[in-house]
């Protein structure tokens, strides 16, 4: 509970900086200038590719998962929006396993047994950084500093993910011998439970094994999930009337995307502000105060899709939110 509560106020200062660094970038009068002429019908009608995004995501989500339980196209949806309003309110990650705590309470599904699909799900988010490191070259894009860094330890993370997830597949063995290894430090009252539970996690590992096919729809979801994220951030940018290319948009909203696998604060306050203005200003060229006009808008829009959609969830599911909470405070 108090590593929780110590990552929740470490979340809020986080964002705290974040909103103060990108306060003092803005020019108040054209910010506000911005938001007398745009275009607000062409947002909300193009704000269905973010909710479509997410559908695809469900979708590759519940493929990962068909080895172990075939779930419903409608209840893989509710369950990950379910996650990812959790993920929005606690900057910890809770919903990831929130996921597999409702799928234990509906399915009796093991924990252990579905957190590796919740897994390896994360790992296919990441498989962008490669389109990004193919647009680099195709665009004139002028990276600074602090974005090579980003795109370098995101690249690093991903090849880390990778290697860990080829090697508990291909050496399940070693990999349990390590894992027993490092268990050995933890206390013996723990050990049993926690030696049955990781190696349980080590054995999901191979759910996506022998399954080319299975494979390439995956990765083809996550890229059908990038390609309608930024149709719907083109669409937001050229309402308040910035003169950008898809193809920059593409690679703007892909890497703040693969941003998102990095600590952030609750919902994104601050984090989401400062970096819209650090890739699609500093980086891609569009004026600051119109990158500011339209994030604000944008993540109040998406937001709103998040908490709505979330209670939606929730209620299908049958759960309270308040029920999801506790299991992360002990």
């Amino acid at each position: 509970m108090k590593k929780n509560s110590l990552n929740l106020l470490s979340g809020i200062v986080l964002g705290i900086v974040f909103l103060l660094l990108w306060l003092r970038m803005i020019n108040w009068p054209e910010f506000l200038g911005f938001f007398k002429k745009f275009d607000l019908k062409s947002v909300i009608l193009f704000s269905a590719f973010y909710v479509l995004a997410y559908l695809f995501r469900s979708l590759r989500w519940k493929l990962i998962m068909n080895p172990i339980e075939k779930l419903k196209t409608s209840e893989s949806f509710y369950i990950f929006m379910t996650g990812l309003l959790v993920n929005y309110l606690i900057p910890i990650r809770a919903g990831e396993v929130a996921k597999s705590f409702i799928l234990k309470v509906r399915r009796n599904i093991p924990i252990s047994s579905s957190l590796p699909t919740v897994f390896i799900d994360k790992i296919s988010d990441l498989f962008p950084i490669v389109l990004i490191m193919i647009l680099i070259p195709l665009t004139s894009i002028k990276l600074n500093s602090t974005l090579y860094i980003i795109i370098g330890l995101l690249f690093v993370i991903f090849i880390f993910l990778i290697a860990f997830l080829f090697f508990a597949v291909n050496h399940h063995q070693k990999a349990l011998k390590i894992l027993n290894f490092f268990l050995k430090f933890i206390p013996a009252k723990l050990r049993d439970k926690t030696t049955t539970f990781f190696e349980n996690f080590v054995n999901g590992m191979s759910v996506m094994k022998n399954r080319r096919q299975d494979n390439i729809l995956v990765y083809l979801l996550t890229l059908c999930s990038v390609f309608s994220e930024a149709i719907y951030i083109f669409a937001v940018f050229k309402s308040f009337g910035a003169e950008i290319s898809f193809a920059k948009i593409l690679f703007g909203y892909t890497l703040m995307n693969l941003t998102y696998i990095l600590p952030t604060p609750p919902a994104q306050l601050g984090s989401n502000q400062f970096m819209w203005v650090l890739i699609f200003s500093f980086a891609l060229g569009v004026d600051k105060n119109l990158t500011s006009a339209a994030v604000t808008f944008s993540h109040l829009l998406t937001s709103i899709w998040i908490f709505l959609i979330g209670a939606i969830s929730l209620i299908s599911l049958k759960i309270k939110i308040t029920d999801l909470f506790p299991k992360f405070k002990k």
